[in-house]
């Protein structure tokens, strides 16, 4: 076994070599085969799990944001008075916002037994993107002090990258996502899922 280390530390992302070995009926969980599926049933809570702590990283990160303005006076005003920033403070909080209703209604449905797989693909593209994007804005707001290690910006951002590749990369939830809405068109010819 080898903890992969990564651009943001070593995190227990393990590499594990396993040769012959075998497993007696008697042992499996599951039937012969189907451990993929026994991994994607977890997955769903799994991955709004991630969602609610980047949701609070984000909100951490658009509070700095705010912070900074409001305290930083550069070239005749507060950054908080400029539109530039003002544009930056309202897009983060619009996209936190719809980030914290898709999880909500994500969870909801997971929650009630209801079909979840779309909304938790949304949610986690998503809140990964939001989560870049807010924290990436906050270190531009704060200048060479968000770039440099004495915020903690810089390590945010690191750890944000983990974000679009965690539990499905950016991609594969968009694929998942068309082929959901395009399964959905020719079923009922309307893209809303059920």
């Amino acid at each position: 076994m080898r903890d992969v280390e990564t651009m943001a530390g070593g995190h227990n992302h393990c590499e594990i070599r396993i040769t012959d070995m075998r497993v007696p009926g008697s042992q499996m969980l599951g039937g012969r085969g189907e451990g993929h599926l026994l991994g994607q049933a977890r997955l769903g809570p799994a991955r709004l799990a991630h969602c609610m702590r980047w949701i609070g990283q984000a909100e951490t990160a658009l509070e700095m944001l705010v912070s900074r303005a409001i305290e930083r006076y550069s070239h005749g005003s507060y950054l908080a008075e400029k539109q530039g920033i003002q544009w930056m403070m309202a897009d983060s909080a619009m996209e936190l916002y719809a980030a914290k209703l898709m999880v909500l209604h994500a969870a909801y449905k997971i929650e009630n037994g209801l079909p979840f797989r779309q909304e938790v693909s949304f949610a986690k593209h998503h809140v990964a993107n939001t989560l870049w994007r807010v924290i990436d804005r906050a270190v531009q707001v704060h200048g060479a002090l968000g770039y440099s290690t004495d915020t903690p910006l810089a390590n945010m951002l690191k750890q944000a990258r983990f974000a679009r590749l965690a539990d499905g990369a950016d991609e594969i939830h968009q694929m998942t996502i068309a082929k959901n809405v395009i399964s959905a068109y020719k079923e009922t010819g309307s893209v809303r899922s059920r």
